[in-house]
């Protein structure tokens, strides 16, 4: 992995950290409904696929062949 590929990563971690601290929600005295727990898991789902493309987007930017040929 890259040196940039660590900064990246960290800023998605940060920028995903402070979506989901965000404004609290209203007390409400009733459980979530499972459609709402079933839709903020496809939120974060996509977020990690997100994160991830993203990641390897950048890794493939900056692989270079000339230093995996040094490093084997």
């Amino acid at each position: 992995m890259g040196t940039r590929f660590l900064p990246a990563l960290f800023l998605v971690l940060l920028v995903l950290g402070f979506e989901v601290q965000g404004a609290p929600p209203p007390q409400q005295d009733e459980l979530p409904s499972p459609a709402f727990l079933t839709q903020v898991q496809e939120s974060l789902s996509s977020y990690w696929e997100s994160a991830k493309a993203a990641a390897q987007n950048l890794y493939e930017k900056t692989y270079l062949p000339a230093v995996d040929e040094k490093l084997r």
